[in-house]
């Protein structure tokens, strides 16, 4: 990973990255729906991979995953949204659970599940 090569190890991982397509399931092209997952979950997936193992081997570090409130419950119009952070939240606390029955207890873990954010990603959304 390039950005690994270029930072090295971190201590603090904090996974931000997320994008929406906007359309209702049946009109999102099937290119933005797997755009959608590979930014919203599987980044979580590479980023771990990358920083992880130097946290493990150092027993000390924190994982941030910034998922929604999206993904605790479904929202109309946001389908692979929903689903890109529900998968975002349980890969979060499953990794967690691993660490922990690894007895790796000095990383720390945060799902953070934030309502709207004002980044103009949800502009024209109403609930």
């Amino acid at each position: 990973m390039q950005v690994k090569r270029e930072v090295g190890d971190v201590s603090i991982l904090v996974n931000n990255a997320g994008i929406v397509t906007g359309k209702k399931f049946m009109d999102a092209p099937d290119s933005l729906i797997e755009k959608t997952m590979e930014v919203n979950t599987m980044a979580h997936f590479w980023t771990y991979k990358a920083f992880l193992p130097a946290m493990i081997a150092n027993n000390h570090g924190h994982l941030v995953s910034i998922a929604s409130s999206a993904g605790l419950i479904g929202v109309n119009g946001l389908a692979d949204y929903c689903a890109s952070k529900f998968a975002a939240v349980g890969f979060a606390e499953s990794v967690g659970l691993e660490l922990l029955a690894t007895g790796k207890d000095g990383i720390k873990t945060t799902i953070v599940c934030p309502y709207f954010i004002n980044t103009g990603m949800f502009d024209g959304c109403q609930t």
